[in-house]
């Protein structure tokens, strides 16, 4: 009998059944379901014509050693046919903390590039096409104010105008406070009024930029579900939109257009898919019918796509190369308007030129070749690819209405419950690869003894430290340190009277003020907050 079997199911656990039929769609309405690409309820794209129009962004995310290597690392892939630049910012940028604080001697430039000041930022993007290439700054959301204000500063000094400036912050509040151990940041629900600063300041003055990212990539790389995934990306978005509509600044339809997201593919195609397909049909329904928004441009779910790391294994290597491949179809295959395919080589180390370019060439041959950009949703209309969307969107908004059963984001993020059931999932995860429930191939299934091939090793610069500190420390031996301190004071001032923060951040940075100095104000006037992992 066709039933599902419950020895049987998606990544996700949902039973899957030996073969589907109408009977499986015969609910589904077509005009209240589906529509056409670039209709509501844009589960089949938010453009009649996607890829067909404009292809995906290629956008790889790198950055190491100092500015100056990053600065030539992006030429390199600009030149290879990256249509996006995407910073990945070292442990100490995303923490604050500038490379003189004697606690990230050791860090800095080793997983990223160091951005202290708006000098990096210019030595970074020096030669770069940012009037006509859209870049991804990558900050947390402790740092997004500041790192996003050298950004604009930077294409300002080049005379860009900001108004046409096209871009994204990452700025996600439970990506850095619930994925990521930051030192020193201040406690979640002080952070999402600066995370949301930016959002509101964006709307008003850059129209094209992007000012959150919500990342439930990095949620997912903790073992999570993708249905796990989508509620929790739809519940942080909610914190968002809650406290800035609170504010009586804003309406929904002046600040919802220029919201982003950012997802994660794993191996599961068709399941990632129907993920996919599912989240343009959640917003939709989620901000016109629970926010009342009007204009069509606030229910476009614009999705970057990043291809899963934490599926990429050190054993046998280059197999990974093939999940990458994979992985970037269920992508494409889902209509995501900005690819990132890992390198092949991340589980040992940072990408060599190698694993980039064949990165690349992955996402062009999928564009070039494959067939997969010529028409809009292919697999729409599949009994199993339809019925499984469905189930994907029915469990999605069951965990996010678990969230906001334990008061919000903010209050699941500071009571340790979504720390919890991380741990909970990378726990039921390693015990799956220990008994071999979860194959993969290299590491429980088709085992070698020894490793077949050999792959080159990327190794950062060792005297970055060193760099960046003899840079800094001329830095302010050279600029206005009064205008830095009367800058700084703006920054306090504002943030004490609930005003937005970015005018004097734009200041503070305009002074040459460092990252460090300008966390600095924010630490001194709220308490410092620990990651709340074990309670």
């Amino acid at each position: 009998m066709n039933k599902p079997n419950k020895d049987l199911t998606t990544p996700s656990g949902i039973p899957i059944k030996p073969v589907y039929t109408g009977a499986d769609t015969a609910g589904i309405d077509s005009d209240r379901d589906l529509g056409l690409p670039g209709k509501p309820p844009y589960t089949r794209g938010i453009y009649p014509d996607m890829y067909r129009g404009k292809l995906w962004t290629i956008r790889q995310f790198s950055g190491f050693g100092t500015p100056e290597e990053t600065n030539q690392r992006y030429k390199m892939e600009y030149s290879l046919g990256q249509t996006g630049f995407s910073i990945a910012f070292d442990a100490p940028t995303e923490s604050g903390l500038d490379p003189d604080d004697p606690r990230v001697e050791g860090d800095v430039g080793m997983g990223g590039v160091p951005v202290s000041s708006l000098q990096d930022m210019e030595i970074m993007f020096e030669g770069l096409p940012i009037d006509r290439v859209s870049t991804a700054v990558v900050a947390s959301p402790w740092t997004a104010c500041a790192l996003s204000a050298m950004y604009f500063a930077m294409a300002g000094k080049r005379g860009i105008p900001l108004q046409q400036l096209d871009g994204t912050t990452q700025n996600d509040l439970l990506l850095f406070t619930g994925c990521c151990k930051l030192t020193d940041i201040i406690p979640p629900g002080k952070m999402l009024p600066l995370c949301v600063d930016v959002v509101e300041w964006c709307a008003r003055n850059t129209p094209r930029w992007h000012p959150v990212s919500f990342a439930s990539y990095n949620y997912r790389e903790n073992a999570i579900t993708a249905p796990q995934e989508l509620g929790l990306l739809f519940a942080n978005a909610i914190a968002y939109i809650d406290e800035e509509l609170g504010r009586h600044r804003l309406g929904i339809d002046e600040f919802a257009p220029t919201l982003s997201f950012h997802l994660a593919a794993h191996n599961d195609i068709l399941e990632e898919v129907a993920k996919f397909r599912a989240a343009r049909r959640m917003w939709y329904k989620l901000i016109t019918e629970r926010y009342q928004a009007k204009d069509p441009r606030s229910a476009l779910f614009r999705f970057h796509v990043q291809t899963s790391g934490s599926t990429h294994t050190y054993q046998q290597p280059l197999n990974n190369i093939v999940r990458i491949a994979y992985q970037t179809l269920a992508a494409a295959l889902g209509g995501a308007q900005s690819i990132h395919a890992c390198s092949y080589d991340e589980a040992i180390c940072l990408p060599t030129d190698q694993s980039i370019l064949l990165s690349i060439r992955t996402q062009q041959i999928a564009q070039r070749e494959s067939g997969v950009a010529n028409v809009a949703d292919p697999l729409g209309g599949s009994y199993y690819v339809e019925s499984l969307t469905n189930e994907v969107e029915k469990r999605s908004w069951d965990y996010m209405n678990t969230v906001e059963k334990q008061g919000g984001l903010v209050a699941a993020l500071e009571s340790g419950w979504i720390h919890r059931k991380f741990q909970k999932a990378m726990m039921e995860h390693e015990t799956k690869l220990a008994n071999g429930k979860t194959p993969v191939v290299g590491v429980n299934v088709y085992t070698m003894e020894e490793e077949p091939f050999k792959v080159p090793l990327f190794r950062p610069n060792p005297n970055a430290v060193d760099l960046q500190r003899a840079k800094l420390e001329r830095l302010k031996g050279q600029r206005d340190n009064a205008e830095v301190a009367s800058a700084l004071e703006e920054v306090r001032e504002l943030t004490v009277r609930g005003d937005n923060v970015m005018p004097g951040v734009m200041r503070a940075v305009k002074a040459y003020a460092t990252l460090g100095e300008i966390q600095g104000v924010w630490r001194k006037l709220y308490p410092l907050w620990r990651m709340p992992i074990g309670i």
